[in-house]
């Protein structure tokens, strides 16, 4: 395939963005909320919408990618993310402003499902370990935003995050002009494979859940940190990328220790340390230190869900996985539009809810343990095979 390197980079630059984006409005809802005269527990109404088109997105750029050429729905993406950033940092009105975040989310949504799918498709053999090196990238940009924020309430103006992150955002339509790249590399006008959408089912419960969990936690950890121990805007952005740091750390030992471990049996290590981390949260609520330690943790324990998942699934379907992953995200992304809005709810502006997101990587656990069984028969029918050719010899 050719340019292969460079649709690499630039799908990394893109993930660098990708996170920026997915990280501005969470640490921004107390001044969204003041700009726009609503309640704060109104305030994930941002990211409902952003991420409720971005369900969309994911679906029909999913589709799209095993018929067009990748660079076309690449390069939409970016131009969808950074005109709705500018749209959100100029709107005078609320209905505005939910349209940018609407024309964000669907611009995400494409970046959010082409690149991964891209890359898997260049790696086939390891997938695991390339779409976790992918996903670093994601983790570097949402450590970025929580910082671009901070530094934009220091000049009395959070605005200038968004316009700023539009500005790189729409320059990647140069690098993604210069590429080309199928997904589908075998014959086009053949029929496609048929998904067995029932044993899916486990994935998409999961990424429901991870989805949500990873865009819940990172959107209300600022309000947990300055509403419950009363730390500084300052403080509260810390946890937020010290968050996305423990992401991107998680995703990098994932890339590494995956020789040695099982898809599955990371996961279930993963998810673990998901539930130990918000556990030390609500156990110990009045601590900064703690709440900042508990950040880091419950990222460490985010980082490798997501990319794991996703490349099981791209090597379960690889004829079909634009569709397979693009249908599964968007059931992950409708994750992110729903726990979100529950935390607001159950937080009612006095804290974070992160009561949502223990009981959120519970179910996750559980989903794990499904998923082993599920492969566990496959498994022993290969074996029966074995000593049934063994027996007939």
């Amino acid at each position: 395939m050719k340019n292969a390197r460079l649709i690499t980079f630039a799908c990394y630059a893109a993930f660098i963005s990708l996170g920026m984006c997915g990280t501005l409005l969470g640490p921004t809802f107390q001044s969204l909320a003041q700009r726009f005269e609503i309640p704060l527990e109104q305030a994930g109404l941002f990211t409902g919408f952003q991420f409720g088109a971005s369900t969309l997105g994911v679906i029909i750029i999913g589709r799209l990618l095993d018929r067009l050429n990748a660079r076309y729905l690449l390069a939409g993406g970016v131009l969808f993310m950074g005109g709705g950033l500018l749209v959100l940092s100029n709107a005078p009105t609320l209905p505005v402003a939910l349209f940018g975040a609407l024309v964000l989310g669907l611009g995400y949504g494409a970046i959010d499902v082409s690149p991964n799918v891209v890359v898997a498709s260049l790696n086939p053999e390891k997938a695991s370990v390339a779409l976790n090196a992918l996903n670093v990238f994601f983790g570097i940009g949402a450590i970025i935003g929580p910082q671009l924020v901070n530094w934009a309430l220091s000049q009395q103006n959070f605005t200038l995050a968004y316009t700023a992150t539009a500005v790189f955002t729409l320059l990647l339509v140069i690098p993604f002009s210069m590429v080309s790249v199928h997904v589908h590399t075998g014959d086009r006008s053949a029929p496609r494979a048929a998904i067995g959408w029932v044993r899916l089912v486990p994935f998409a419960v999961l990424l429901f859940m991870y989805v949500g969990t990873e865009v819940g936690f990172g959107s209300w950890i600022v309000t947990q940190v300055t509403q419950v121990t009363l730390a500084t805007a300052a403080i509260g952005t810390l946890a937020a990328s010290l968050f996305w740091v423990g992401l991107s750390a998680g995703r990098i030992v994932a890339s590494l220790i995956l020789r040695w471990l099982t898809d599955q049996q990371l996961l279930i290590i993963s998810i673990l340390l998901i539930g130990v981390g918000v556990a030390l949260l609500l156990l110990v609520p009045g601590a900064e230190a703690i709440a900042i330690l508990s950040a880091f943790v419950v990222g460490f324990g985010c980082g490798p869900v997501f990319p794991t998942a996703l490349a099981m699934i791209n090597n379960r379907y690889p004829e079909a996985r634009g569709t397979a992953s693009g249908t599964l995200m968007a059931i992950g992304t409708m994750g992110a539009v729903l726990l979100p809005w529950l935390q607001g709810q159950v937080g009612g502006g006095q804290n974070g809810g992160m009561s949502v997101i223990l009981g959120a990587a519970i179910l996750m656990l559980g989903i794990v343990v499904v998923i082993q069984r599920q492969a566990s028969p496959s498994l022993s029918s290969i074996g029966e095979s074995q000593s049934s050719v063994a027996r007939g010899r």
